[in-house]
């Protein structure tokens, strides 16, 4: 298993394409977070309604592993590193993002992230608050 820091390290700047479906995609990255970083050897990461990454947080109740293996954190608890951040869907985007968090900056999340529209690898970006539903901690 891999400390936060590593797992941004190794991943950073590579494409991640866990499933090896629909190229490198941010739930791609929560898999493989899954696996080197919080040591969950079972495929968590399903989002069932809408395909999105959104699902992780809205359908949690419905997901036995992610029930097993994470928290939910409502997004008006304060997140700690190595958290799993969740925002719904937007105008430009309708199946929501996931990354992980790793701080924060004024009123910004400092994230490890993979945009699946973008298809431009692993990175830390700033993201806002905006649509944030809230966080998967792990158990």
């Amino acid at each position: 298993m891999m400390d936060l820091e590593e797992f941004v390290k190794t991943y950073n700047g590579k494409l991640v394409d866990y499933d090896k479906v629909f190229g490198p995609q941010c739930v791609d990255l929560f898999r493989q977070a899954c696996v080197d970083l919080y040591g969950i050897k079972e495929h968590t990461g399903s989002c069932l309604t809408s395909g999105g990454a959104k699902d992780l947080y809205l359908d949690y109740n419905k997901m036995p592993l992610e029930k097993k293996y994470f928290y939910r954190i409502p997004k008006s608890k304060g997140f700690v590193p190595g958290d799993t951040v969740i925002w719904d869907k937007t105008d430009k985007n309708e199946y929501g993002h996931v990354a992980i968090y790793l701080g924060k900056l004024n009123n910004c999340l400092i994230v490890f992230e993979q945009d699946g529209f973008k298809k431009d690898g692993a990175k830390i970006n700033l993201r806002s608050r905006d649509y944030l539903l809230g966080a998967l901690r792990k158990k």
